[in-house]
């Protein structure tokens, strides 16, 4: 999943208005919005006042959710 999508994501589970985030973070909510669906880049300046506005641990966007799996190895 890519980073705009994580934070997409997160918007939408957490019940954020985009014009919210927009107007916290200084980004134009027509300008937020073409990043959260992939059709503008986001670059750093803009995730990071984006993380500010939210008020959240860069982690939760920026590193990818790692599933817990049991693997077995056959040592013999």
């Amino acid at each position: 999943m890519k980073v705009y999508e994580r934070l997409a994501n997160y918007i939408k589970e957490n019940g954020i208005k985009q014009s919210y985030v927009a107007e916290k973070s200084g980004i134009p909510e027509n300008t937020l919005s073409m990043i959260l669906n992939g059709k503008s880049r986001l670059d750093a300046d803009k995730l990071e006042d984006i993380i500010i506005a939210l008020n959240i641990e860069p982690s939760l966007i920026i590193l990818p959710i790692k599933k817990s799996t049991t693997e077995t190895s056959d040592t013999n």
